[in-house]
């Protein structure tokens, strides 16, 4: 990203909705992407209609809901970066190479310890009474 000059900060604010509706539109192409193409991507966003659905008839408070709504998020935002990496070792190494299944393995390690933290969050969730 360019440095902006404090004189040239007018045409960045004249700009700005412009540049908010490009970034929109490029982050809904990409979870459109992982949408389409990546089927534990599709079932996380299941989960996370049932976790809505869920948590909108449990008798928990607010902030509980909250918290364990926004820590599940985390999973399919691992996924997304683990798909983002999977799609770069494809284009970079088509065959089959150690540091191609080591960079895919260590992503697919960051949606593990996604899920591990959603499981500890919900048992420190449940426990907190």
């Amino acid at each position: 990203m360019k440095q902006t000059e404090p004189s040239n900060m007018g045409a960045l604010l004249k700009n700005l909705p412009r540049r908010v509706v490009r970034a929109l539109c490029f982050s809904g192409r990409g979870l459109k992407g992982a949408f389409v193409k990546e089927e534990a991507f599709r079932l996380e966003v299941l989960g996370l209609g049932l976790l809505a659905a869920i948590l909108a008839a449990a008798a928990w408070p607010l902030w509980k809901k909250a918290a364990l709504l926004a820590v599940y998020l985390l999973i399919p935002l691992a996924e997304l970066f683990n798909s983002a990496l999977e799609d770069i070792c494809d284009l970079v190494s088509p065959d089959h190479h150690p540091l191609v299944a080591q960079a895919k393995d260590k992503g697919s390690a960051a949606v593990l310890v996604a899920i591990w933290v959603n499981l500890l969050t919900l048992l420190a969730l449940c426990l907190a009474d």
